[in-house]
């Protein structure tokens, strides 16, 4: 009997959940399953190695279960980890969430777009070179917020004091001028409707979002994940 075509979200907690919400809501013919590393999360303040080696023992236990499409929807892993694991099983299909964010802000920005992320993906300059390859008259003003998917993953989210902390961090890119704000940390989805609230001038990219936005786009050019 043939499988029915499912797809796998992976991301390093809980908040993976929401890019599934989201995803589902606009495919739901598909079928879906997640792998949720809570133990370790948040992966944003681990190594290099750290990240490959807890990404590569998920998606291996995935394709043991007949997985033909991995979605990343943490945006430390894709930052340098995706693109090692696309290097190593080339044969497997396996999607990121950073290369859509980017898409849809250099849509839509008229030229500054700030963002905020784990130090690991801030660090790594991933999203300002995809941006790069996409347009010479955007630029990328990035601030690490080490703290903030820890308080999410703590429950304390929208505690007086992280609100504070996330603040700041906006009121320092805004004052670059800046009038589009990418989300690039999963966790980060439940302040999109508080910015969008506040900062009415911004437009907010929210990677769990757009990784469900431009999903369509892939599944109608790879016919064969049907078969």
């Amino acid at each position: 009997m043939k499988k029915s075509f499912k797809i796998w979200i992976l991301d390093s907690g809980k908040w993976g959940y929401y890019a599934l919400l989201d995803i589902k809501s606009h495919f739901p013919q598909y079928d879906y399953e997640t792998y949720l590393d809570y133990v370790n999360a948040p992966y944003g303040n681990k190594s290099s190695e750290e990240i490959y080696t807890l990404t590569e023992v998920g998606c291996l236990e995935l394709w043991g279960k007949w997985c033909q499409l991995i979605l990343i929807a943490c945006n430390t892993i894709c930052a340098e980890t995706m693109r090692k694991l696309q290097d190593k099983y080339s044969d497997k299909k396996i999607l990121g969430c950073i290369i859509p964010s980017v898409e849809v802000a250099t849509e839509i920005s008229q030229g500054k777009i700030g963002l905020i992320g784990t130090k690991f993906t801030v660090n790594s300059g991933k999203y300002q070179k995809e941006i790069a390859k996409l347009s010479d008259s955007h630029k990328l003003f990035a601030l690490a917020t080490p703290e903030l998917a820890g308080y999410v993953e703590d429950g304390i989210s929208h505690h007086p004091e992280t609100l504070i902390y996330l603040d700041r961090y906006i009121w320092e890119l805004m004052e670059k001028d800046i009038d589009t704000l990418i989300l690039a940390c999963t966790h980060y989805t439940v302040y999109y409707e508080y910015l969008t609230i506040k900062y009415p001038h911004l437009k907010i990219v929210d990677s769990a979002r757009t990784q469900t936005i431009k999903l369509w786009e892939y599944l109608q050019k790879h016919s064969e994940l049907f078969l």
